[in-house]
C-alpha cells in the first residue's frame, strides 16, 4: 500500500519507480531554494509550538539519513529486525536542530539524498519489496523511500506556511 497524506496531498501511488527516485533527487535542490530566501527568519518559529526553517531541514536531513540506513539495510539485508526508536533519541536530536550550521545541514540533506537515490537504483526496483521491521512495524524498500519523500515534501511546506507567517 502506497503512503497517502491527507494534510499535504502526498500521494506516493503517483509514482513509478523512476519518478520517485527522480523526486527524491530534486528535494536537496527545493531545500537549498527556501532556505537561501528564509533570510533572518532561518531561526524563527513561527509559532511557539511549530519548528524554524532550520528545524525543518535538520530534521529532513536526518529522516533522509535514517531511510538511507534503512534501505541499505532491507535491501542488503535478510529482513533484518531493529527495535523501535526511542523518544528520547529523537527530542535529543531535535534539541540541536535549531542552532545547527546551514550550510552543513544543506551539504548534508543533499549528500544523504543523493546515497538514498543511489542504493535504492543501484539495487533496482526488483528489490524493493524487501524490508525491514522497526519495532512492531514492517517497511519494504519501497515504502522507506516514498516515506523519505513525503517527509520532505510535507515539511517544505511547512516551512513556506511559516515563513509567510513570518513575512507578514
Amino acid at each position: 500500500m502506497s503512503e497517502h497524506c491527507d494534510a499535504c496531498g502526498f500521494d506516493g501511488a503517483r509514482y513509478d519507480n523512476d519518478s520517485l527516485l527522480d523526486a527524491l533527487r530534486g528535494q536537496a535542490v527545493y531545500w537549498r531554494a527556501i532556505l537561501s530566501t528564509s533570510g533572518s527568519n532561518l531561526r524563527v518559529r513561527p509559532q511557539p509550538h511549530v519548528w524554524s526553517a532550520i528545524e525543518y531541514a535538520a530534521h529532513t536531513r536526518d529522516v533522509f539519513a535514517l531511510h538511507l540506513y534503512g534501505v541499505e539495510q532491507a535491501l542488503t539485508g535478510d529482513e533484518p529486525a531493529f527495535p523501535a526508536i526511542s523518544d528520547d533519541l529523537i527530542e535529543s536530536a531535535a534539541a540541536t536542530y535549531g542552532d545547527a550550521d546551514l550550510d552543513e545541514v544543506v551539504a548534508e540533506l543533499a549528500s544523504q539524498v543523493a546515497r538514498l537515490v543511489d542504493v535504492a537504483k543501484d539495487a533496482g526496483g526488483a528489490t524493493w519489496a524487501r524490508g525491514l521491521t522497526i519495532g512492531d512495524s514492517r517497511s519494504d524498500g519501497r515504502r522507506l523511500l516514498e516515506h523519505a519523500l513525503h517527509d520532505s515534501v510535507h515539511h517544505l511546506g511547512d516551512v513556506e506556511r511559516g515563513l509567510a507567517v513570518l513575512r507578514h
